[in-house]
């Protein structure tokens, strides 16, 4: 298996390679051999997701065991990049930053995902990327490269490496194919990843620094290690280490003992300085994965670069580039640092999850262009994978992670469609598209379809994320919010939600026809046969995960509830502070 996950991430470099080099090749090559490397790696990844589930159990335990993240053993492959301390005994991560790649239940559906959308990115700019089409399908081949490799990795640098490496050629598909603004929204994106990048990267800095000093013992360091599961371990060791000492030295009825009352005094003030150190790294790694999301107030980048970037980017950008955010909240910010997760994230995230719930849903209602309109769709459904995380409960946490999936699978379908109008009539504006349902039957019943999937018609797949991360929410034990009453303001965006989208399908669909005058050498056809070709399954796959979302819950699950189990010790185990009120 491992051969085959680092198949997964060397065939897009490959690709992507070979496509930028054949600059007198022609669009119509150049289009299928990236449409080839993208359709092999998504073989890649189905067969790795079957060859998963079989080892599902045994893995389970592994994960309950160690109680860190810990990838499949047969799909890891690791060595060395840069050692600059010798190897301890039992310890070949101590000291190195690693090339260290694996699967687990927390990445696995997200490699298929990711290996449908950018097929998917092909088809839907089949006809329209004629100019350099070379460069663009070059770099999106390095762009899943990058992708994947974020999904991939369990070393924190290699994480953070791969997570900025997406900005690269993101940068240039949005300002060599983008509209007429491209340059002022890829400057845009830039400035905004970049800055939430380094961020990320002084957190990553200031946490590995942390847990190389010895809190429990001023006389010792710990190994530097960059290995997400080594790193899991000694921060939760670090937290209960602490509580225990505070709590025994508390317990003990001797404190008039000058020595126990100064060792106390000693205990508790290592206790706080690791929980201020927890505070401010958690805040530093969080803006970056904000940022990428995008959450409010950082997403102002978002509406000029999903507009101004082509179709086929916009469908990444919006189905899979912003789960990098999500993504990296449920790998490092959450199982990292559970107590500041806790006391801080839960009240200040579940707050800006709301406003983005909310605040996109009135920005998707006051819009006159579909692709804009489903931009702020995108950014108000996000809000509820934020949301569903910061419950902090297995309830919410999964479906934070469904909904990131389904998310992914009804906006890519979404922006699509939203291809589809523009190559036929040169346009996405409501007032030029009206009625069009007499004329494209199919295209408007497969559009009514993936309306409904993104309203969350029950039964259908965005019903059971969304309604999970509203129960999580309900669910909330924290004292510091009320859980309840966020949850119930947070379920309008699906009421909004339902009011734009079928407004829309109202306004476009159904009605009288009226097409804007557009000269293109064909005529308007409904849907061709390569546009059934990833629709269709696309609509079965949703209603699957409508009905049945079993499976995929039962494969996350060793991984949720590790998450969910370090949040309940830091619910128990507060710091100090909160010990003597």
């Amino acid at each position: 298996m491992s051969q085959l996950v680092l198949l997964l991430l060397l065939v897009p470099l490959a690709g992507g390679l070979v496509t930028l080099f054949l600059r007198n090749s022609g669009y119509e090559f150049a289009r299928k051999l990236a449409l080839g490397f993208f359709l092999l790696n998504l073989f890649i990844s189905l067969k790795l997701t079957w060859d998963y589930l079989p080892l599902l159990e045994k893995h389970s335990v592994s994960v309950d065991e160690k109680l860190t993240f810990v990838p499949l053993n047969v799909s890891v492959t690791v060595f060395d990049l840069i050692r600059f301390q010798a190897p301890q005994e039992g310890r070949p991560d101590a000291g190195a930053i690693r090339f260290f790649i694996g699967v687990d239940g927390l990445n696995l559906f997200l490699l298929p995902l990711t290996c449908i959308l950018f097929a998917g990115s092909v088809l839907a700019t089949w006809n329209s990327i004629r100019e350099k089409s070379h460069l663009y399908y070059g770099l999106m081949l390095l762009l899943q490269f990058s992708t994947i490799g974020a999904f991939l990795s369990f070393d924190v640098i290699l994480f953070y490496a791969f997570f900025e490496l997406t900005l690269i050629p993101l940068l240039f598909l949005i300002a060599m194919w983008g509209g007429p603004n491209r340059q002022y929204a890829a400057k845009k994106l830039f400035v905004y990843t970049l800055g939430g990048g380094l961020a990320t990267l002084l957190g990553i800095i200031g946490l590995v620094s942390s847990l190389n000093q010895n809190h429990l013992d001023d006389n010792t360091d710990l190994p530097i290690t960059f290995s997400i599961p080594e790193l899991i371990t000694a921060s939760h060791d670090t937290q209960i280490g602490l509580n225990k000492k505070v709590y025994d030295a508390k317990a003990d009825k001797d404190l008039l003992n000058p020595l126990l009352k100064s060792n106390l005094e000693l205990n508790k003030a290592r206790l706080d300085y690791w929980a201020s150190s927890q505070k401010w790294i958690f805040l530093l790694l969080a803006t970056g994965f904000l940022v990428k999301l995008p959450a409010f107030p950082f997403h102002t980048w978002q509406p000029t670069a999903y507009y101004e970037a082509p179709t086929g980017v916009t469908l990444v950008l919006g189905g899979i580039l912003a789960k990098l955010g999500a993504y990296g909240f449920l790998r490092l910010c959450v199982p990292l640092l559970p107590v500041p997760a806790w006391e801080l994230g839960t009240y200040l995230f579940s707050v800006l999850a709301m406003i983005a719930i909310l605040y996109g849903a009135a920005c998707a209602i006051a819009q006159d262009d579909l692709k804009r309109m489903l931009t702020y769709s995108s950014f108000s459904h996000l809000g509820f994978c934020l949301l569903g995380i910061f419950a902090l409960n297995e309830t919410g946490l999964t479906g934070s992670y469904l909904q990131m999936i389904n998310h992914g699978l009804n906006v890519g379908a979404l922006f699509f469609i939203c291809e589809i109008l523009s190559h036929r009539y040169g346009t996405t504006k409501f007032k030029d598209l009206q009625g069009l349902g007499s004329k494209l039957k199919i295209l408007s019943g497969i559009s009514v379809f993936y309306v409904m999937c993104s309203v969350g018609l029950p039964g259908l797949n965005g019903f059971v994320g969304e309604v999970m991360c509203l129960f999580g929410m309900f669910e909330s034990k924290n004292p510091n919010i009320a859980g309840k009453v966020i949850a119930s303001i947070c379920s309008l965006g699906m009421v909004f939600g339902a009011w734009y989208l079928i407004s829309m399908v109202m306004k476009v669909f159904f009605g009288k026809l009226a097409e804007p005058v557009f000269k293109k050498e064909d005529s308007v056809s409904d849907l061709t046969l390569m546009e059934k070709f990833f629709l269709f399954p696309l609509a079965v796959l949703c209603l699957f995960l409508g009905i049945y979302p079993q499976p995929m819950i039962d494969t996350i699950r060793p991984e949720i509830h590790l998450i969910a189990k370090l949040n309940l010790q830091a619910n128990n185990l507060l710091p100090v502070g909160k010990l003597d009120k």
